[in-house]
């Protein structure tokens, strides 16, 4: 069988047409990998469609970070970053200075000056990249050296804490912590990291395969494994980690999970990719994370990423790949396709404040239809 990094290396290549890769202590709202702290206007996701603000047909944007209403971060290949701070009206798009054929696949903002940026590849081209210009200009953070290492994704609890993580080797997943703003990054004890069956890792499709939430919370998912897709889980900011099993089935070197989120810190999703088309690839938790239920089956068997619509007044998700985008109001047990447009990546603050990339485009949500709720909490 083709190693899961043999397999991603050769889809670099292939992108398109393959499947790859806080309420927290500081003061702002945590990025779209993070639970948020902030609660919108309950208002429903109705009728949705995307409406392209910035088109480029040289680019695949993969990862995706929303600071607020005004400030957008994306992340992509080749060497590419990208930002707007007027909800997408413009966007400034241009490439890391040294890093132009970069596959950027994972940014994590905090601030329309300060971002983080992740490149996948064996070894030293597995790297994070960090500014605090606005990408004026950027530093290196980190650099693998480790030539078995492939990174996947990043996220960040506040400016000091974040994580990144790697496809395993010899049965240990590589695990880095930073506890001082990206200045050093430490490997996680394997010991205190469940072992990985052989070929297990997962997919940099989105920058969605790890996520953050609050006091220490944290996720990663994998898959490949040909046994089963797994959750892993910390509460300690990444020191040690646990591990559920998912629903989710992991057959082969394209079949696993790609992505997770959560709406709180209990509930959350993870979405991924199946063989056939009535195999689930959403599996929903009401624990934490502890046990994972099956829920539904979104866009043939396959999402690259997904993410919670908050504040709503139903549970309610987006998912996309390069099938196109679809959406669920039920908490993922049902599914409604939207859009056939290629895209990889997709995060919201509201139903009415939502972004998504793909293969040359970044796209705002148009809530076509909806009227906020007077009253009520979001459906928990």
């Amino acid at each position: 069988m083709v190693s899961l990094k043999a397999y991603r290396t050769w889809a670099l290549a292939a992108a398109p047409l393959l499947l790859q890769t806080a309420c927290s202590p500081s003061p702002e709202p945590a990025a779209h990998d993070g639970v948020r702290a902030d609660t919108p206007t309950l208002a429903a996701l109705v009728d949705p469609a995307w409406e392209v603000q910035y088109r480029d047909s040289t680019r695949l944007f993969i990862g995706m970070s929303v600071v607020d209403a005004n400030t957008v971060w994306v992340a992509g290949q080749p060497g590419t970053w990208g930002r707007t701070t007027d909800g997408g009206a413009t966007w400034t798009v241009s490439r890391v200075p040294g890093a132009e054929d970069m596959a950027f696949r994972d940014v994590h903002a905090f601030s329309a000056d300060e971002a983080f940026l992740l490149s996948i590849g064996n070894g030293a081209a597995s790297r994070i990249y960090r500014t605090a210009d606005g990408g004026e200009s950027w530093t290196l953070s980190f650099e693998n050296q480790d030539p078995n290492a492939f990174f996947d994704c990043l996220s960040f609890w506040d400016r000091n804490r974040g994580f990144a993580f790697s496809d395993a080797h010899e049965g240990e997943f590589t695990l880095i912590r930073t506890e001082d703003g990206g200045g050093s990054w430490t490997r996680v004890d394997p010991a205190h990291v469940p072992d990985a069956r052989p070929g297990e890792g997962a997919f940099a499709a989105s920058g969605t395969c790890v996520e953050t939430g609050p006091d220490g919370l944290g996720w990663f998912v994998t898959g490949a494994s040909g046994v089963d897709t797994r959750v892993m889980r910390t509460t300690d900011y990444g020191a040690t980690w646990s591990e559920a099993p998912t629903p989710v089935p992991s057959g082969g070197n394209t079949e696993g999970l790609a992505s997770v989120a959560f709406r709180d810190a209990l509930h959350g999703a993870v979405f991924g990719s199946a063989e056939g088309p009535e195999a689930v690839n959403v599996a929903t938790t009401a624990d934490g994370g502890l046990t994972w239920s099956p829920a539904g089956v979104a866009l043939g068997g396959i999402v690259y990423g997904g993410a919670v619509v908050p504040g709503t007044p139903t549970p309610t998700w987006v998912a996309v790949s390069p099938r196109g985008s679809a959406w669920s109001h039920d908490d993922g047990r049902t599914w409604t396709t939207f859009d056939t447009v290629n895209t990889w990546t997709v995060a919201f603050l509201s139903a009415d404040v939502g972004w998504a990339g793909g293969r040359g485009h970044i796209s705002r949500i148009l809530n076509r239809g909806a009227a906020p709720d007077p009253g009520g909490s979001p459906d928990r």
